[in-house]
């Protein structure tokens, strides 16, 4: 986990008057990339919010974390909140090649500092901590000399780059509302020719002297509006356009708006100069040019005004930064850098696109699963602004399923994924059928034209569940259709069946999530027909002998709510998982719940749920485990131990004797969790990695559950030798165990010192005897029992301390 150090510094002198304003205090963070330890970020990091350059790199501040892009080599190095970073999204960039550093800023105010020589992060939370101004975001970051200005949206923050102080803030800029919204700053000649402070504001253009007495004073402050465009708002009426970008080109003074490019005249107003009407958020300046974006293209402007460069077929650009020669890279929301070489006497060439950083082409996810040989399958949340479908290999590369991508697929809207026994990937669709992939790559479709599967208007086709048997015959539900559920054969026959029969379930069923048991019955979620989100409890199916033959069906509807430990704690069911033991979990909005299964689950009322009671509960306490949580998803790793997904974290559960203990709780306080919502989880069994789908993105931590190997056979014990330093947590991880094993830890001079039960293929010993003594140093021997007649393994591990 992160280990962060708090170091809360002392009021600095000279600086009283900027506190008060502020009301803030210093608090410095510095986080040691080093200590990421088991966890890995896998954002997206295509969103591009902001761009500067260094000598050697381009650097990008994105949704998912920060890059460098290393422009010989044609390299990327990721910087993410597993590594130090403060948050998932950043929102500016600075490069200060004087104290080879990059300052980052963030939409809650906080600033980090990454030190490129030790690669350390200093995180700094003066306005983030603010009590005056309830938006903090930071819209810019600008070097200057010994001065870092920061952009907010409530004024102009100055802060000292080299105490790591803030030195002053200007939130009233002349005649404009306190605190407005400034979205750049440059430092540039007045129209006296005195250097000044120029700022991009909601109102306006504002600038004052630099070397006034007090910035702090509103009349020290101009702010100039004339000519500004006018842009429609939501009420239809028109609107001064808001000032979003700043750039000085042979003494003139251009400014990006959200209605097009302007640039300053004699007088103070501005003259639209025609080369576009839509909102320009970034410019640059290089000899004899002022450069820009908006949403789609590049274009350039000479001292004349006469537009010299003009490239298009971009999507969704916002930022642009210049390197040596005739470079020119911009950044957009979806398709990460693309490089152009603009020369300013000849035609432009966009020489590469979707430059990027290995990760998802999304970073919003909404469902998880993992396959046999350990691939990561992935579903955007619903309602995301891209959708699809994602696959992350064993050996960390991504593979989009998007329709730019892929010219198979029918549809972008992809929310739900299976992995099938077989190795096949079906990808459920709320409107358009479902998708396979096969081992081999081939994506195939499936809707009205090819398959049972049926729209309910026009082409709408929902489908809300998918399980399959293992022998890969397939079940999936058609949400409102007539046949609402649906059977494919391992040999490709499709039939559609009607809703199943149980008691007291409506004949007119609306289904959802499928999940089918070891003993091939599925336990199907049963749909509000009012409200899509919301459920009214499970139903459990017996198919017979024939799927494809309704007749000799069984099926018992589950929706009594708890009393006394039975029954669901809430009918709203989020997800369905099948421990080792056979109990069937269900992830409901008020707590977990299972139901032990058998052959005849689907016919026997005694199989009703129950709330796992906690085994260290005091008289008085609530005895239920979790009890009124909201649980969005259950997975079950290899040790037979529960990953709970809630908007509180992600907690492991555990049995032990006398009911379930939480044995783990992950928050965004005590670990690089991204965020406290977990949407989703599932286990990588081949590693033991767990993937968390968060609302702010996608991390995994490695557990020390790991699929049991078949057999018994020599350990793998790493680290080994193992390094115990004072006052350190030890953790010696043993794999290659069996399914149930004994662990034994024997001493050189023939001492059992310590002693385990294990469930999965890897286990870990904190390196501690029986009395919870470190052991002294020396060599130990392994030895793992299998519990079911496998027989022994031996492993061996040096620790020295």
């Amino acid at each position: 986990m992160l280990a962060r150090g708090w170091n809360r510094r002392a009021p600095f002198g000279g600086v009283g008057q900027v506190a008060a304003i502020l009301g803030l205090f210093l608090l410095l963070v510095v986080a040691d990339a080093s200590a990421q330890g088991r966890w890995t970020a896998h954002t997206s990091m295509r969103e591009v919010q902001a761009l500067d350059a260094s000598s050697e790199a381009v650097w990008a501040a994105t949704a998912g974390g920060v890059f460098s892009y290393q422009i010989d080599a044609g390299t990327f190095t990721r910087y993410t909140a597993v590594g130090g970073l403060h948050g998932v999204s950043a929102r500016a960039i600075a490069v200060d090649a004087a104290r080879s550093s990059v300052w980052i800023g963030y939409a809650d105010g906080v600033i980090d500092r990454l030190n490129l020589t030790s690669g350390a992060v200093e995180t700094f939370f003066d306005i983030e901590r603010s009590d005056r101004f309830t938006a903090r975001e930071i819209n810019r970051l600008v070097i200057n000399g010994d001065s870092l200005f920061v952009a907010t949206s409530f004024g102009i923050v100055v802060f000292d780059p080299v105490r790591g102080e803030v030195r002053d803030t200007y939130s009233q800029l002349g005649t404009l509302a306190p605190a407005s919204v400034v979205y750049d700053v440059t430092v540039a000649p007045l129209p006296d020719g005195g250097p000044g402070l120029w700022a991009a504001t909601e109102g306006g253009v504002a600038y004052a002297p630099l070397d006034a007495t007090n910035l702090q004073d509103p009349s020290t402050w101009t702010v100039e509006q004339e000519g500004l465009p006018d842009v429609e708002v939501d009420t239809g009426s028109l609107a001064q356009a808001e000032v979003l970008a700043l750039a000085v080109l042979e003494g003139r003074l251009y400014a990006g708006t959200e209605g097009g490019l302007v640039v300053r005249e004699a007088g103070g107003t501005y003259r639209d100069v025609g080369v576009t009407t839509r909102a320009v958020p970034d410019l640059a300046v290089r000899d004899g040019q002022v450069l820009g974006v908006d949403r789609f293209r590049l274009f350039a402007l000479d001292a004349q005004d006469r537009v010299t460069i003009n490239v298009g077929g971009f999507n969704e650009l916002n930022s642009i930064v210049l390197t040596s020669g005739a470079t020119v890279w911009v950044g957009g929301v979806q398709d990460g850098l693309s490089v152009i070489d603009a020369p300013p006497d000849g035609a432009p060439t966009v020489t590469q696109q979707d430059l990027a950083p290995e990760g998802p082409f999304s970073g919003t996810f909404g469902d998880l699963t993992t396959d046999d040989a350990g691939t990561l399958w992935a579903a955007t949340a619903q309602g995301a602004a891209v959708g699809g479908f994602y696959r992350l290999a064993p050996d960390g590369t991504w593979t989009d399923y998007l329709q730019r991508f892929v010219d198979a697929l029918d549809s972008d809207s992809y929310t739900l994924v299976h992995a099938a026994p077989e190795g096949t990937l079906w990808a459920a669709s709320p409107g358009d059928g479902i998708v396979q992939v096969t081992p081999d790559g081939t994506v195939q479709p499936y809707g009205p034209d090819n398959s049972s599967l049926r729209p309910v208007v026009a082409d709408f086709v929902p489908t809300t569940g998918l399980g399959t048997e293992s022998d890969g015959t397939l079940w999936v539900a058609n949400r409102e259709a007539a046949r609402p559920l649906h059977v494919r054969t391992p040999d490709g026959v499709w039939a559609g069946l009607p809703p199943p029969r149980c008691q007291g379930l409506a004949a007119a069923s609306v289904l959802g999530q499928i999940l089918v048991d070891a003993f091939g019955q599925k336990w199907i979620l049963v749909v509000n027909p009012g409200n899509f989100q919301l459920t009214t409890g499970v139903l459990v199916l017996d198919d017979g002998t024939d799927p494809a033959d309704p007749s000799d069906d069984v099926c018992r509807f589950i929706n009594q709510t708890a009393s006394q430990g039975t029954g669901l704690p809430s009918t709203q069911i989020n997800a369905l998982a099948e421990d080792r033991e056979g109990r069937i979990w269900l992830a409901t909005d008020d707590g977990p719940a299972y139901v032990i299964s058998s052959r005849v689950a689907a016919q026997d009322p005694s199989a009703i749920p129950i709330i796992p009671q906690r085994a260290d509960f005091a008289p008085g306490e609530n005895p239920f485990l979790l009890n009124g949580l909201q649980i969005n998803d259950v997975a079950v790793d290899p040790a037979n131990r529960l990953w709970m997904a809630t908007n509180t974290g992600a907690f492991l559960v555990q049995q032990r004797e006398g009911g379930f203990e939480i044995a783990e709780q992950f928050t965004a306080e005590n670990s690089p969790l991204f965020s406290n919502t977990v949407v989703a989880v599932t286990v990588r069994a081949t590693t033991g990695d767990v993937f968390f789908a968060t609302d702010q993105g996608l991390i995994s931590y490695q557990s020390d559950a790991l699929a049991p190997a078949p057999e018994v056979g020599d350990l793998l014990v790493y680290p080994n030798p193992l390094r115990v330093r004072e006052g350190a947590t030890p953790e010696v991880f043993i794999e290659g165990l069996v399914e149930e094993t004994d662990v034994r830890i024997v001493a050189p001079h023939g001492e059992v010192v310590a002693q385990f039960p294990a469930r999965g293929g890897r286990a870990r010993w904190d390196g501690r005897d029986r009395q919870q003594e470190l052991v002294p140093s020396g060599v130990y021997i392994v030895v793992a029992i299998g519990q079911n007649g496998e027989g022994t393994a031996y492993g061996k591990v040096a620790i020295i301390r």
